[in-house]
């Protein structure tokens, strides 16, 4: 696909390897980043609506649906390999090798396509979540499966309570999950199927220069990940910024992944 670099913002659809068509977006203009979004949202219902914006005063910030979201296909069967290339495609967009930010298990994927030899330069990370016990028989699908089976609503909810472990003061102030989110909600099935089996020590082949950020007030189980995968990969930093429960605000996070991508410095906290 042709790219109109001249342009301060595009949009358009790219197949993937498996023929699976990934839709995506461009603002901005330097260097190119591209951004992986979480689990279970599109473009259009991510938690960081407005942080592209952010990203574009220094980035070309290339944001996509994850396949069997928003407005990107999918196809019958699944395989974390398909999502790879699909990162690689809207990699292929760019001028060349891209800097990748992912944020929770879409930070995760960009662990995995790391691993896989996708092109990516450098990779930012906000709190990717780690599953050291590998799922053989994939029970852990099997039951999001079912839970799937009572509806779309009710795996929402479950993988928000029982998988993400949302804490019950922040479920409390929630909003009931817009029509958008519930629609993508088999999508879940994904993270379910990819999760397991991804402890630190699976990514210590992934040389790329990386930033690991954290929240100070997150869970504390993302700092021990974070601390996990600092000491394996060989060009990790970390980096622990204010912000809330599994989120930093918008600012301080692009100014963050700005100096570690352009200056080449942690531009942040002292990690912890």
């Amino acid at each position: 696909m042709t790219q109109a670099r001249d342009f301060d913002h595009a949009h358009g659809v790219i197949d993937s390897a498996d023929g699976t068509p990934i839709a995506w977006s461009r603002l901005g203009s330097g260097p190119d980043l591209v951004m992986v979004h979480c689990v279970g949202v599109s473009r259009e219902t991510t938690p960081q609506p407005t942080l592209v914006d952010a990203l574009a005063t220094h980035f070309t910030v290339w944001s996509y649906d994850r396949r069997g979201k928003g407005e990107s296909g999918n196809a019958q069967s699944y395989d974390v390999q398909r999502e790879v290339e699909d990162l690689t495609a809207i990699i292929g967009l760019a001028s060349g090798p891209a800097a990748v930010y992912g944020f929770s298990s879409g930070a995760t994927l960009a662990l995995i396509a790391a691993e896989a030899g996708a092109p990516i330069e450098r990779l930012t990370l906000l709190e990717p979540p780690l599953y050291d016990e590998p799922d053989p028989d994939h029970e852990f699908r099997a039951e999001g499966e079912r839970r799937l089976a009572a509806g779309n609503d009710e795996l929402h909810r479950w993988f928000q309570t029982d998988v993400v472990g949302v804490p019950e003061d922040i479920l409390a102030d929630m909003l009931p999950a817009p029509e958008a989110v519930l629609k993508d909600a088999p999508s879940l099935l994904h993270e379910l199927t990819f999760l397991p089996g991804t402890p630190a020590t699976r990514f210590a082949s992934v040389s790329q220069p990386t930033l690991l950020i954290a929240s100070d007030a997150t869970v504390p189980e993302m700092h021990v990940w974070a601390r996990e995968l600092e000491a394996t990969l060989p060009h990790a930093q970390r980096a622990v910024l204010p912000g809330e429960w599994h989120g930093v605000d918008d600012a301080t996070l692009a100014e963050s992944i700005r100096a570690f991508v352009i200056d080449d410095t942690v531009g942040a906290a002292p990690s912890r």
